[in-house]
């Protein structure tokens, strides 16, 4: 079962409504995947946050009060009706007060779980984008493209919707040529993604994006180096590395490089380039 079938079932799982099958399932995957475990613990926090929600007191004598006028006979609704103002108001209070704290604890935890939520979805999605990328790059492509409302784009286009120019437009290395032009609604922004090809036929995927995304390669084993003199984060993906670094205002991160001399070319290649616009 892999995240994206049990990231469907938590909620069921973490309220025992799964059949044992599915749970043993489920409960095996969360045994070697920390994300999922991570998503399951944000379920578990927000039930913990509703058990502390109480009912407010109902005063003893408001219940003795109504059956002493509901045993007389004579006694109209309209008459208990007048009763019930000398105790409601506390109650109303009491009631509204928590209320409020119900709705502001649940504000808080909604916002909590959706920011966490959303960080365990681009975390997954791109996880399997990863896995993917090296052997079967057009299918990983379509991941992406899924769940970030990716459209292929002309380089025109990238630039009139960013307002710049991607720096992989201008400058390759020499045996790789441009394939595909995307744009990607991420969460952290609009990212510029292009795609290249060298003269065996393997692809690089060259991203462009606002904000630094260690997010994207989870627990996988990361280093800090400097390439040309620029500080360089490198994460191995299965034989292939993908690397990030700044450029101006910036980040660029390449995925599917061979070795670290690969990131060091594309580094120089790219080192320089990158008009900012506006």
């Amino acid at each position: 079962m892999n995240c994206s079938k049990v990231y469907d079932r938590l909620s069921a799982y973490h309220d025992s409504e799964l059949s044992q099958e599915d749970a043993a399932q489920v409960a095996a995957h969360l045994a070697k995947c920390p994300t999922c475990t991570e998503e399951l613990a944000s379920y578990v926090r927000l039930s913990g946050l509703s058990r502390r929600l109480i009912d407010p007191p109902v005063p003893e004598q408001l219940w003795a009060e109504l059956q002493s006028k509901l045993d007389t006979p004579t006694t109209s609704w309209k008459r208990i009706a007048r009763h019930l103002p000398d105790y409601l108001p506390q109650q109303r209070l009491v009631l509204a007060a928590s209320l409020l704290i119900a709705f502001g604890i649940g504000v808080l935890a909604y916002l909590n779980w959706s920011s966490h939520s959303e960080h365990n979805h681009l975390a997954m999605n791109f996880s399997h984008f990863l896995e993917e990328f090296e052997q079967r790059p057009e299918e990983a492509q379509q991941i992406l493209l899924a769940n970030y409302n990716g459209r292929q784009s002309t380089l025109q286009e990238v630039t009139d919707v960013l307002g710049y120019e991607p720096v992989a437009a201008n400058k390759l290395p020499p045996e790789y040529r441009m394939d595909q032009v995307y744009l990607l609604d991420m969460p952290c922004c609009t990212c510029a993604q292009i795609v290249c090809k060298n003269k065996e036929g393997q692809s690089i995927a060259i991203f462009e994006h606002a904000i630094d995304q260690p997010v994207w390669f989870g627990d996988r084993p990361t280093v800090e180096c400097l390439c040309h003199d620029i500080p360089t984060s490198v994460t191995q993906m299965g034989n292939r590395l993908a690397a990030t670094w700044k450029e101006g205002q910036r980040f660029i991160t390449i995925i599917g490089a061979t070795d670290l001399d690969e990131v060091t070319e594309f580094i120089a290649h790219f080192k320089g380039v990158f008009p900012v616009k506006g």
